[in-house]
């Protein structure tokens, strides 16, 4: 008895094997059909017959920003700006004083801040003398404005902060010594357009 229930369960289930194991043949079969023209139309591509080439541009990490972010420098937009405000005539030669104080690595805010105390950024400065730093209460002659920015940041670079006068309250000792006996206005003047450039308070 039990055989003949082995045999009729072996006739039922065989043809359901066969089945199955065909069916997965024939789509083991048709992938691979489906991968060869896949790899054809690539071979294709990258032959002369398609001559331009395919790249794939995958970052090398997953999460990885492709590409660099330059916030840029604010300093040259500063300059202009705050300058512009004020109606200097320094304003044609804000890329100047941006270079002098790199040249000399002074503060630019510092340059800017003396001749706004000393000047009003230039309006005030003896006529043709391009002396809008007060140097030698204003007896000083520059050539040009390139000139003048130059030996300015220089003067600040040598004369004040390689001797150790680095703040406003230490450079007027030197620079402006009345202005000590007086409470310091010359410092308190200085600082205050220092704070104006550095928190852009230019508009």
């Amino acid at each position: 008895m039990k055989k003949a229930i082995f045999i009729i369960l072996f006739f039922l289930i065989a043809p359901v094997n066969l089945g199955v194991s065909f069916f997965a043949l024939s789509r083991s079969s048709s992938v691979r059909q489906v991968a060869a023209q896949t790899q054809s139309s690539i071979d294709k591509i990258a032959s002369s017959e398609f001559p331009s080439k395919l790249y794939a541009a995958l970052p090398t990490s997953v999460g990885e920003v492709l590409g660099v972010v330059d916030s840029g420098d604010a300093r040259p937009v500063i300059i202009k700006k705050y300058l512009r405000k004020h109606k200097s005539p320094l304003l044609p030669y804000s890329g100047e004083l941006l270079q002098a104080s790199e040249k000399y690595n002074v503060d630019y805010r510092l340059i800017v801040a003396i001749a706004q105390c000393e000047s009003n950024l230039c309006k005030k400065s003896p006529e043709d003398s391009y002396n809008c730093w007060g140097f030698e209460n204003g007896e000083t002659k520059f050539l040009s404005w390139e000139q003048a920015l130059d030996q300015v940041a220089k003067t600040l670079r040598e004369e004040y902060l390689d001797k150790g006068y680095e703040t406003p309250e230490e450079i007027m000792y030197k620079y402006a010594p009345p202005s000590v006996d007086k409470g310091g206005p010359w410092a308190k003047c200085v600082n205050q357009f220092i704070e104006e450039l550095e928190y852009g308070r230019v508009d």
